[in-house]
Parts: structure tokens; C-alpha cells; sequence
């Protein structure tokens, strides 16, 4: 069984309003789907986990057209579960259908991120990988970040950090970020980077996550 891990960019008339939000809006982090069910008709089913302000993502979700219905789970003051139908796009089903055929499963989370990219992993069949990564709606830019055996933990983090992430880690030691008590800040961190705050927070969490990984001595 082999595993792609690759990243999704999209052009800017693709992309979701609510992932175009989360470009531009400071309290969202990333928000992650973790389940959905593709109607034949009618409006497609999805679970979101969603990292940032959970009002910030009802705004965003209220100000999308093609949101049918939504109910919110609020987790503690910056995450919560979103339960979404939604009307999906021609874009939508070009690019699901990419991904789902047989031999071929995508492993959840789907992380939309703030860069505007989306990650995802997939395992199966090495013709069915290869046929995924040919049939991407043009609209989509792929990038394939790693393709091998799939022996990953279950988990849902990279099991690499990138070398933006690695140069926030080094920009947060530096100014105090990780000193105790506290010294520098996120704002601090992303004027560093030349990001916007949650960027960098986002940045900052994949580290963190990595680095508790690593204490308990298992991959993230």
C-alpha cells in the first residue's frame, strides 16, 4: 500500500469563501475536515475541526451563499466542531472526483490552511495515485510533498516540519516566545516572518505538536 502526501493551491475564483476567509482573517487558524458525504442530490454533508475564534467562523460560514445549514461546537475559547451542508461547486465534484476511485482512499484530516493551500494525505494503489494526480482540476496546483510505504501512526500531523514552520520555531526561541516566564509574542513572531498573527500561531501550533510528539516518543 502506498501513501501521497501532497498540497493543494488553489487559484483565487476555486478556492472556498470560507478558506478564502481564512486568508485573510486573524482569528481563523486552519480549520480541518475530517468527514463528508458527497450527495447525489442535495446538498453535501461535511465535520469540520475548526482552529481560531468560533465566531469569526460563523461569520464566515454565514456569509457563504451555498451554505444550506450549519450547527457550531464550541471547544474551549479557539477551537471548535462544525457540522456543514453545504451546495458544492462544479470545481467541487471535478476535484472529489479526483480522489475517489477505486483502489484510492483519502485519510482524514483535510487541513485547509492560512496560506491559502490545503493538505491532504491519500492511500492505495499505485495507478490510482498516479491517476488522482493526473486528473486535479486545473484550477488546483498540486504539489507532492512526500509518496512512499504508508506506515504513518494514525495522527493528524505531518510527520515533517516545513521550513517556514522551522523558521518560525527558531524566530519564537529567539525572542522569548518559549522562555519562562513569557518573553516574546505571536505579533512578534509574525512581524519576524513578514505573516499575518495567525499564520504564525498556526506555524507555531505544528511545532509544538511535532515537539510533544517527540517527548512521548511516538511520529506525529
Amino acid at each position: 500500500m502506498k501513501s501521497l502526501r501532497c498540497t493543494l493551491r488553489f487559484e483565487e475564483a476555486a478556492m472556498h469563501p470560507v478558506h478564502r476567509r481564512l486568508t485573510t482573517d486573524d482569528a481563523l487558524v486552519s480549520d480541518q475536515l475530517l468527514h463528508s458525504h458527497r450527495a447525489s442530490d442535495g446538498p453535501d454533508t461535511l465535520l469540520f475541526y475548526v482552529e481560531g475564534d468560533h465566531e469569526a467562523f460563523v461569520d464566515a460560514l454565514e456569509a457563504t451563499e451555498r451554505i444550506v445549514d450549519y450547527r457550531v461546537t464550541q471547544l474551549g475559547d479557539d477551537a471548535c466542531y462544525a457540522y456543514v451542508r453545504e451546495d458544492s461547486t462544479e470545481f467541487d465534484a471535478r476535484l472529489e472526483d479526483a480522489f475517489e476511485r477505486p483502489g484510492l482512499l483519502v485519510v482524514p484530516p483535510v487541513e485547509f490552511r492560512s496560506d491559502g493551500t490545503a493538505r491532504l494525505t491519500a492511500v492505495g494503489e499505485p495507478d490510482a495515485l498516479q491517476a488522482a494526480l493526473e486528473n486535479v482540476p486545473a484550477e488546483a496546483k498540486i504539489d507532492v510533498d512526500r509518496i512512499g510505504d504508508y506506515n504513518d501512526p494514525p495522527s493528524t500531523a505531518d510527520a515533517t516540519l516545513t521550513d517556514r514552520q522551522r523558521e518560525a520555531a527558531a524566530a519564537a526561541f529567539e525572542l522569548g516566545y518559549y522562555d519562562v516566564p513569557r518573553e516574546g509574542s505571536v505579533q512578534e513572531v509574525a512581524e519576524r516572518l513578514d505573516c499575518a498573527p495567525g499564520t504564525a500561531s498556526e506555524h507555531l501550533r505544528k511545532v509544538e505538536q511535532q515537539a510533544v510528539a517527540a517527548l512521548l516518543e511516538r511520529a506525529p
